[in-house]
């Protein structure tokens, strides 16, 4: 780059110069982040070299090191290119060849391997210790370095994985390809990047050529299954964790992404034998064939779900004896079952599993007949032989029947397990866009057996050119006509609608009774008012660490930089917590910003989000803040330090999901505040000189604080009609109930 912006050129002096005259710590921050992909890659030559030489001065390694940990994605030039190379050769460290791989595939024009070769071979010999860390990054640089520099690498890769046959086909295929191609299966790291690694590329520059590898994912998948059949069926000696090699594992786990990626049809039967199989012991051991697989395996259900791949993910996670395996696949579960949204096509494809069109499945079993039905919810019913409903299944029916009687329970789990997953997925469709053709979405949800119990609950929007209408099937037949079959349906959502139109639609679902799949029509919404790439609305918020970062992980956040990011679509939501974070963190921390960065590293507008993902992400941290700051817990009673933290939030302003519980409050409770003993003000619900706080569930008599014991099981009150499940909103429901009941609540 011939020319470079004001603040890049005062780095680049800053790592070749004197120390400034005056503290520039803050500036060094503010230029980098105002560099482009450009700048950067004509930048990071000079920080390697700073920062290989021991004589620099602090202050330009300092400068170097916030250069080469810059959020932007760089690019190279040909020339950068070149002093790339030359810059890592000159004192060169066997991970450098990954900076090499990856340069290549950032590089917007094509470059002169006549320069790279001297450099490319230093860089591939250096890694020769760590040949099985960057064995693939090292690969790719190795085809610039020339024949001889490849074979000597490979011949030294085949000794290293020779227990790895798996590993060794993949070697074989990477052989038949270019540096390009080595390089992007390079990027495919497993783990996210570490501190002075580049930004990951959009996925859809970051695929290598398929038609070489489908071979090979099948092969490999398929070799696995049969090696874990033989290891099951006692043909091959059992030991725990040894099935497989970490690099075989690591072939799995590729393997895997690209046939789920793909949607392959081989790859439903496979997945539903390999998955199980690995993650249980063929004998009554509480270990595993290979944990290290299990879970790769399961991450990549999680980055590419299927509906047939998350039944095999929960198969596994039902055999699975082993405590901390079984903690991590629920957390993979959970978020492949949100991320089904995003797949729309692969979503909605539901097996009907033999339901009747009215929703209703009939299972002869002796004189009786299991009757399953699909409504709102899942249910299983037994009919004598005069078409009665008995309340317990007959013993004799049980004793002679008993394989008829288990296959329809296990018909009764699966289904109300596939009504669960296309729910989550439903829901993450939010963050994704999701858009369904009508015809598809008529046939494949509004007429399913299994879906159109959920779907019938929801409200939806339907293209009728120049907009949208809403409609929920439940109310009865659409009263508008027909529309074209590839006209658009989505779920209706409250951030695209008017305060009139949501309350509208609350009073419907309330006067119907109608429980949502899951929290629609009283969803949190939020429209921040900056109109830059951050928003203060979380700032100054107390929360408790371990609480926030329990829910962040099961949530889909990661912790990078010692903030919390989501990943959502191509772009990522950075938010700030003034504290140490680290898995295990614990104590009292104060929220900051919420940041959007686009895939390249750059700051991303608010403005420029669709109004439905910028709420989404905004109420996933609320949901963080709520957990932290504002849930009720049955330790606040007993917890000095959680009571202090709570009474320092007791003045704040009620946050959007306290708001939202109070305007579900004064449905549910319309009566007792018509007739004036309740009241709801601001923060708090006002009973008989109680106050009970709308955002914590505190209960306060005239200041003091008062401890109610509610009583549980068969002797809780009855719960009135409730819009959407919440523990918080029932709590404070069950303590109103509880006072109006038994009256004040006697002094200790």
């Amino acid at each position: 780059m011939d020319e470079l912006s004001p603040h890049a050129a005062q780095l680049r002096a800053a790592m070749a110069g004197p120390q400034p005259d005056a503290d520039w710590s803050g500036g060094i921050w503010s230029a980098c982040a105002q560099l482009t992909p450009g700048e950067l890659g004509a930048l990071l030559p000079a920080a390697y070299r700073t920062l290989a030489d021991e004589s620099a001065p602090d202050h330009a390694r300092r400068v170097a090191r916030e250069v080469t940990w810059a959020k932007v994605q760089p690019s190279f030039t040909a020339a950068a290119l070149t002093d790339l190379y030359a810059a890592l050769a000159e004192s060169p460290r066997p991970t450098d060849v990954r900076h090499a791989a990856g340069a290549l595939l950032r590089c917007t024009e094509p470059w002169d391997q006549e320069a790279l070769a001297e450099y490319a071979a230093l860089l591939v010999r250096t890694a020769g210790p760590k040949a099985d860390r960057v064995a693939d990054a090292a690969l790719a640089v190795a085809v610039l370095a020339g024949p001889a520099v490849e074979e000597e690498l490979t011949a030294r890769l085949r000794v290293l994985y020779a227990d790895s046959p798996l590993r060794l086909a993949e070697l074989e295929v990477m052989l038949a390809t270019g540096p390009r191609e080595r390089a992007m299966l390079a990027e495919d790291q497993r783990y996210g990047p570490q501190a002075g690694d580049w930004p990951p590329l959009p996925e859809r520059d970051a695929e290598p050529s398929e038609a070489l590898h489908t071979d090979l994912a099948r092969h490999a998948l398929r070799t696995a299954a049969d090696h874990l059949a033989a290891l099951h069926a006692g043909q091959i000696p059992y030991a725990a964790d040894k099935a497989f090699t970490p690099a075989d594992t690591d072939t799995l786990r590729r393997a895997a992404r690209l046939a789920l990626r793909r949607d392959e049809p081989w790859a439903e039967e496979v997945f539903a034998t390999l998955l199980p199989q690995v993650a249980v012991a063929p004998t009554s051991a509480k270990t595993l064939p290979s944990q290290g697989a299990c879970i790769a395996l399961a991450q990549a259900v999680e980055a590419y779900p299927t509906p047939e791949a998350i039944a095999a993910l929960r198969e596994a996670r039902r055999v699975v004896r082993h405590a901390g395996v079984s903690k991590k696949l629920d957390r993979l579960l959970r978020r492949a079952e949100r991320r089904l949204g995003r797949r729309t096509e692969v979503a909605l494809r539901l097996p009907d599993l033999g339901y009747g069109p009215d929703g209703v499945r009939r299972i002869p079993c002796g004189s009786c007949t299991a009757v399953l039905t699909v409504t709102e919810e899942a249910a299983l019913t037994w009919e004598d032989a005069d078409g009665r409903t008995v309340k317990t299944l007959p013993a004799p029916v049980r004793r002679e029947y008993p394989e008829e009687v288990a296959f329809a329970r296990d018909l009764l789990g699966k289904t109300r397990a596939q009504v669960r997953t296309l729910t989550r997925a439903l829901e993450g469709g939010y963050a994704e866009g999701t858009v369904y053709r009508y015809d598809r979405w008529r046939a494949a949800l509004a007429g399913h057996p299994v879906a159109r119990g959920t779907a019938r609950r929801l409200v939806w929007e339907i293209e009728y050119a120049p907009g949208w209408r809403a409609v929920l099937p439940a109310a009865g037949p659409l009263d508008l006509p027909e529309p074209p079959p590839s006209a658009a349906v989505r779920l209706w959502h409250p951030a695209r609608a008017s305060s009139a139109e949501r309350r509208t639609w609350r009073d419907r679902i309330a006067a119907r009774q109608l429980r949502q799949p899951f929290r629609q029509v009283y969803r949190e919404h939020y429209l921040p008012e900056e109109s830059g790439h951050s928003t203060t609305m979380f700032r100054g918020h107390l929360v408790r660490i371990e609480a926030v970062l329990g829910l962040a992980v099961r949530q889909g956040w990661n912790i990078e930089d010692e903030e919390l990011t989501l990943s959502v679509g191509e772009m990522k939501a950075r938010f700030g917590i003034a504290g140490n974070l680290y898995p295990g963190a614990s104590g009292w921390a104060e929220a900051q910003d919420v940041f959007l960065q686009r895939a390249d590293g750059g700051p991303q507008p608010l403005a420029g989000v669709d109004a439905v993902r910028l709420s989404e992400i905004l109420r996933s941290v609320d949901l963080l803040i709520s957990a932290g700051s504002f849930a009720w817990c049955a330790t606040h009673a007993h917890d000095r330090d959680t009571w202090h933290a709570l009474n320092g939030l007791y003045d704040q302003p009620l946050g959007r999901t306290a708001r939202l519980r109070r305007t579900a409050l004064r449905r549910v409770l319309a009566e007792q505040i018509a007739s004036g003993r309740i009241e709801l003000g601001d923060r708090h619900l006002h009973l008989d000189g109680y106050d009970i706080h709308l955002a914590t569930g505190r209960v306060t008599r005239e200041g003091d604080p008062v401890d109610i014991e509610l009583p549980t099981g068969r002797r809780a009150v009855p719960l009135p009609f409730l819009p959407y499940d919440e523990a918080l909103l029932e709590r404070v429901v069950h303590t109103v109930s509880h006072l109006l009941e038994k009256g004040p609540v006697p002094h200790r």
